[in-house]
Parts: structure tokens; C-alpha cells; sequence
């Protein structure tokens, strides 16, 4: 039975026969009604069951696979993916967009529009099926995807740990959504991008290779923003590089934050 369906059976049952038990005239001890002693009783329930999930972490099978090329000559990949850690860096083969291992499982799906491959990757199954109680399956994904193919990336994070190192990919468009997340990313070392970050609470370094230039605008409320003001002097409001407009490599990137703690370097 799914164990969210049985939880919420139980609440159920017992709602109903505080309420039976009230229409009844019933009092306890003290001329308190049992359904007076109701959400005293399930706060303390909820919170031992919440503490429980904190100490235990549910078990997940892992899955290996991969996603075919097919034979297009560029990309565009989605990545949702819940709590948990999350690696990605090059490696896949020349046939392959990606490859890797996936606790939790993979649900894929892939269309060849032309020359280029849509692709998008979650978990198999939803594990937040109660999502404020017990304890939860940690989805640890490592990704190694192609590092040849021009591709735009899309990622959707979590409650997660992230390692992006992008360095050796061909990555042309990049957007990272996280929730409460500490992430590093390592932008790639050659071509020029545009990286677009909106964060929750979260922790953020950004590391940009050496020969590469940026553009650095930041719209942040009550974040921690640290950025290498030798390599990207300020100007206007403006994070840049003297040669950002004319170099070979250089990322154009924008940070949209709330309270989150962000380093550029």
C-alpha cells in the first residue's frame, strides 16, 4: 500500500471518530472534548514523525543509463531533480548526450526536432508523496554528458548538494533554478554563453575559468554578494570584464537571488 495512502487513511479514521465520540457527548477527564485533544496530539505526532525522517533516510534502488544522441548535431536538456546531490561534468561518449547513474531512478524523454535532440530528465517516480513527514529518499545523480555537442542546459534543483562542473562542455545557454541549495558550478572554458541563476535560499560559488571574461548583472535582496572585482571591476552597477565585448570566450550572466550567499571568481 502506498505509504501516503495509508497515512492519510489513519488520519481520516481518526477524525472521524473524534468526531463521533464529541457528537456523542463524550468528555474526558477535566470536561475536555476529544476533538479539544486533537491537534495538540497531532502536532506532537507530526513532529516526532518529522525528527524520525531527519534520522532516516528512505532507500532507493539506482538505476544506470543513458540518452542516445541520435545522431544531432545539438541539444537542449532539461534536468529536474529533487533532494539530494547532484554531479555533472563531460565524459559521455560520442553517440550518447549523457550517461550516468541515478538513485531514484530516470524518466526520459527525448524528440529529435532536425538537428537537434529536446531531452528532459527527472525522478521516475515522485518521493514526495507526503511531503511534510517520515523519512525521504535522497536522489544522488552523477551525469557525464557529451562534451562536444553545442547544447543549451536547463536545471531545476531542490533541496540539493550540486557539484556543475562545466569546464570542458560545449554549453551555450544555461539556467539554474534552486531552492535551498549549496551549489558550485564551474563555468565552460571556451565559447561565449549566457548563464542565468534565480535562487531561493541558497549558497552559490561560481568559479570562471581563467581566459574566460564576463558580463556579471545581479538583482539580489538580502544576499551575500562576493565578487572578484580584480578580474570583474564594477562600473555602473555592471560586473565586467574591460574585454568582454570582444573576447573569444566570455559568459553574459545574470544572478536574481533572495537570501542567498553568492561567490564569483
Amino acid at each position: 500500500m502506498n505509504r501516503s495512502r495509508l497515512i492519510w487513511g489513519v488520519i481520516l479514521v481518526l477524525i472521524g471518530g473524534l468526531m463521533l465520540l464529541n457528537a456523542a457527548g463524550v468528555r474526558l477527564p477535566g470536561g475536555m472534548s476529544p476533538m479539544e485533544l486533537f491537534w495538540p496530539v497531532i502536532l506532537i505526532l507530526a513532529g516526532a514523525w518529522v525528527l524520525f525522517g531527519v534520522a532516516v533516510r528512505g532507500k532507493v534502488d539506482t538505476e544506470q543509463a543513458f540518452v542516445d544522441l541520435q545522431g544531432a548535431r545539438e541539444a537542449s536538456l532539461k534536468i529536474s531533480h529533487g533532494a539530494g546531490e547532484l554531479n555533472l561534468h563531460g565524459g559521455a561518449v560520442a553517440n550518447e548526450l549523457a550517461r550516468g547513474s541515478f538513485a531514484g531512478g530516470l524518466d526520459q524523454k527525448a524528440n529529435r526536432n532536425g538537428d537537434k535532440l529536446e531531452v528532459r530528465m527527472r525522478p521516475a517516480r515522485d518521493f514526495m508523496d507526503f511531503p511534510f513527514f517520515g523519512p525521504r529518499a535522497q536522489l544522488d545523480w552523477d551525469v557525464a554528458l557529451n562534451s562536444d555537442v553545442p547544447l543549451a542546459l536547463t536545471l531545476s534543483c531542490g533541496a540539493s548538494k550540486s557539484v556543475l562542473d562545466l569546464r570542458d562542455l560545449n554549453v551555450t545557454d544555461l539556467k539554474l533554478e534552486t531552492g535551498a541549495s549549496d551549489t558550485r558550478v564551474i563555468l565552460p572554458a571556451r565559447g561565449r554563453l549566457s548563464a542565468d541563476f534565480d535562487l531561493g535560499a541558497a549558497s552559490l560559488d561560481i568559479v570562471v575559468p581563467d581566459g574566460v571574461s564576463a558580463r556579471i548583472r545581479a538583482s539580489v535582496g538580502a544576499a551575500d554578494l562576493n565578487v572578484n572585482q580584480t578580474r570583474f571591476p564594477k562600473a555602473g552597477g555592471v560586473y565586467k570584464s574591460p574585454d568582454f565585448e570582444t573576447a573569444v570566450n566570455a559568459v553574459d550572466m545574470t544572478v536574481d537571488a533572495g537570501a542567498a550567499s553568492i561567490k564569483i571568481r
